[in-house]
C-alpha cells in the first residue's frame, strides 16, 4: 500500500515541482524565473509491480496569458506506450511572491498547489480530489543544480487514501535536449495508446473539437477559438483569442471542462491573466444546442451544420435564462490551414 501511496502522488508531484520554477530568493517572481526550466525534463522510477517507468516532464510558457504549463507523462519503459498524464496550470499570485497552480490527471483527480522559493530550493504544498471524493494532500522539495540541468525531488507528509507517507527517496531529474514533447514521439520514444477511452461527457461535444472563426465585416477573423481533448479523454479544453481591426491580439483565455470529483458535475474551470476559478458549467439542451454557463450568463451555441455555428449569450432573470444577445456566426476552419 506504501508504493501505491508513493507511486499516485508521484505522479502529482513530478509536474507540480517542474512546472514551478528555479527561484532565487528574491521579492518578486519574474518572468525569468518561470521560464527558467522551459523544456523536457527526464527520470526513472519503478511502479509497484517492479516495471520501470520512464518519467518525462515538458513546461513552457504562454505569453498573452501569462502562464505557465507544464504536461506530465508517465510511460512504460519496455513497451514505450503512454500510461497516465498529468497537466498544471500555473500563475504568480497578486503578492508576486508565490505561484498557484491547478491541476487534472488522467485519472479524473483535480487539485491546487502553492510554492515558495528560496535560493535552489522549491517548497510546494498540494491538495486535491481523487474520483471517490477523497482529499489526498503533500509537500514537496526540490533542489536544483546550480547549472540547471539536473534536480533531486523529495516529497513527504503524504496523505492518500488514509495512509500516510513521511517521506519518500530522492528522484533525479535530467533536463533533455528536446524543447517539446514532439520529437519523443517521433522517436518512439513515448507511443500513444491504440485505444483511448473517451469520458462519456465528452460525446455531445465532439462536434466542437477543431479550430473556429468569427469573421469581422473586412472577412479578418476577429475570434480565434480551438477545442481539443486532453487528459486521455478525460477534459475538453477551449483556447480562445480575440483580434482588433489591425489584427492585434486582445483578450484570450483557456476554459478546462470535466468532471469535479468533489461533486461528480461538469464543471468549466477558466484560466487567464488574471488567475484560475471555477466558473461555470454546462446545460446540453439539445443534440445541436449546447449552452455554457458562466455566473448568471449563458452561452448558446447552436449547430446549423457541421461547419456552422450561430452562438449568442443569454442573461438570467428570475432563475430563466432568456434573450440572444451579440449574436455571431464561428465557422469550422481546416485544422492544415
Amino acid at each position: 500500500m506504501k508504493h501505491n501511496i508513493i507511486i499516485s502522488i508521484g505522479l502529482l508531484a513530478g509536474a507540480f515541482i517542474l512546472s514551478e520554477p528555479k527561484a532565487i530568493a528574491q521579492d518578486q517572481i519574474t518572468k525569468e524565473l518561470l521560464t527558467r526550466e522551459s523544456g523536457v525534463w527526464f527520470a526513472e522510477s519503478i511502479n509497484t509491480e517492479g516495471e520501470k517507468i520512464n518519467n518525462y516532464s515538458w513546461f513552457w510558457y504562454v505569453d498573452e496569458l501569462e502562464l505557465g504549463r507544464g504536461v506530465h507523462f508517465n510511460v512504460n519503459a519496455e513497451t514505450k506506450k503512454l500510461i497516465s498524464s498529468l497537466h498544471v496550470y500555473t500563475v504568480v499570485n497578486e503578492s508576486g511572491k508565490q505561484t498557484e497552480s491547478l491541476f487534472f490527471n488522467s485519472e479524473g483527480n483535480v487539485g491546487k498547489s502553492v510554492g515558495l522559493f528560496n535560493g535552489n530550493t522549491n517548497i510546494i504544498r498540494f491538495q486535491g480530489v481523487n474520483t471517490n471524493n477523497i482529499i489526498f494532500s503533500g509537500t514537496i522539495k526540490k533542489d536544483l543544480s546550480e547549472d540547471g540541468l539536473k534536480s533531486h525531488e523529495t516529497w513527504s507528509n503524504l496523505i492518500f487514501n488514509g495512509n500516510y507517507v513521511e517521506s519518500t527517496p530522492k528522484r533525479e531529474h535530467t533536463k533533455l535536449e528536446a524543447t517539446n514533447m514532439q520529437p519523443l514521439f517521433e522517436e518512439g520514444k513515448i507511443l500513444r495508446p491504440e485505444e483511448t477511452k473517451t469520458a462519456d461527457f465528452l460525446d455531445p461535444f465532439e462536434k466542437l473539437i477543431g479550430r473556429w472563426e468569427m469573421k469581422n465585416e473586412k472577412g479578418d477573423a476577429a475570434l480565434k477559438i480551438r477545442w481539443r481533448r486532453s487528459g486521455r479523454g478525460r477534459l475538453l479544453v477551449e483556447y480562445f483569442s480575440f483580434f482588433d481591426e489591425k489584427g492585434n491580439q486582445g483578450n484570450s483565455g483557456l476554459n478546462v471542462s470535466g468532471i469535479d470529483p468533489s461533486s461528480g458535475r461538469l464543471t468549466m474551470w477558466s484560466i487567464g491573466k488574471g488567475g484560475f476559478r471555477r466558473s461555470g458549467g454546462w446545460d446540453l439542451i439539445s443534440e445541436n444546442v449546447t449552452g455554457q454557463r458562466q455566473g448568471n450568463n449563458r452561452l448558446i451555441r447552436k449547430f446549423e451544420d457541421d461547419d456552422t455555428i450561430t452562438a449568442y449569450w443569454q442573461s438570467m432573470k428570475n432563475g430563466v435564462y432568456s434573450g440572444q444577445n451579440n449574436k455571431y456566426t464561428l465557422k469550422k476552419i481546416d485544422e492544415a490551414e
